[in-house]
């Protein structure tokens, strides 16, 4: 590895995904380990995440330009760590660049982690060329990014808002942030799960049942992830109107689902608005083109390729 390096780590709802990436955002090392952190547990979780970077920086022989972090959660405006991370609340208030310089001495940019999956299909995947892009990054978490003329928008905690809260259906399932029939208690991998015990009658974690509908062997998984796909229709449809994205990208662990999950989801959304996008691109005179909705082409990596854009391109 004597090309330009940067190590970027994505700290996620369920796994923290760390990588060796170049400049062509291809992940030439990776490793990751569950994120397992209570708030009697974060130094353990620390000392963990800081070896397992060593452990990857060894195996580089040129030059390390900086370390990308990324996180589920809002960032301060100090870029320092998350102030807010519902999903993982030992996180709240962690000095997580400080910690970093001091144990590294190398560069590091911290960015919010669905900026990092918006940019990363942005610069490298499935949103090159957009001019209006929108990500929808599928976890245990769930969340839109949205890039504009190539800026992406950073008005609410270091990203375009909670806009996996967006209300689905009024007093449903509650998610970790207290919601009642929000998106993210729909579509990410509690609502997955509750589907499954549903029905199948016990538990199977959310990865089984995606693995599964992915290869097509399984009818319920298949019907679980085709209701999953409905779903995120109906959240596109409705972010749609307020962003204007001229592509929307699925990315992350959910939409490793793959065909199912998304020609469902283009089902619903073409049902609920898709003649309001055809008018729109009609007469806005060339402002607004229309409309697609697309599989991720960088799949479920694109948090810690888009935590180091930003050391590739200040």
């Amino acid at each position: 590895m004597n090309e330009p390096i940067a190590l970027g780590f994505d700290i996620g709802g369920s796994k923290t995904k760390i990588g060796l990436v170049n400049r062509y955002g291809e992940v030439l090392a990776y490793n990751d380990f569950p994120t397992e952190v209570q708030a009697a547990s974060l130094d353990s979780f620390v000392q963990k995440l800081f070896e397992e970077i060593q452990a990857l920086l060894d195996l580089v022989d040129g030059k390390v330009i900086g370390i990308g972090a990324t996180f589920l959660g809002w960032i301060d405006d100090a870029r320092t760590g998350p102030f807010l991370c519902m999903n993982v609340p030992a996180l709240h208030g962690i000095n997580l660049r400080g910690l970093l310089d001091a144990e590294f001495h190398l560069p590091v940019v911290l960015i919010d982690d669905i900026n990092a999956h918006t940019l990363a299909e942005y610069t490298y995947g499935s949103g090159q060329g957009y001019r209006r892009f929108m990500c929808l990054a599928m976890g245990t978490g769930l969340s839109a990014g949205v890039i504009i003329h190539g800026k992406p928008l950073q008005f609410t905690g270091g990203c375009a808002g909670d806009t996996g809260h967006v209300i689905l259906r009024p007093g449903g399932p509650v998610c970790s942030a207290g919601c009642k029939g929000c998106a993210e208690a729909l579509i990410g991998v509690a609502g997955i799960e509750r589907q499954g015990l549903e029905k199948y009658g016990s538990y199977k974690p959310a990865y089984e049942i995606i693995k599964n509908a992915r290869e097509g062997n399984d009818p319920i998984a298949i019907d679980i992830m085709r209701q999953i796909g409905l779903f995120t229709g109906e959240l596109l449809a409705s972010l749609s109107h307020i962003f204007l994205p001229e592509r929307i990208s699925l990315t992350g662990g959910i939409a490793k689902a793959g065909k199912v999950l998304l020609d469902a989801t283009n089902e619903q959304f073409e049902q609920l608005v898709g003649d309001y996008h055809r008018l729109y691109s009609k007469f806005s005179g060339g402002y607004y083109s229309g409309v697609d909705i697309v599989s991720s082409k960088l799949e479920d990596r694109t948090g810690l390729i888009g935590a180091v854009v930003q050391l590739f391109n200040p």
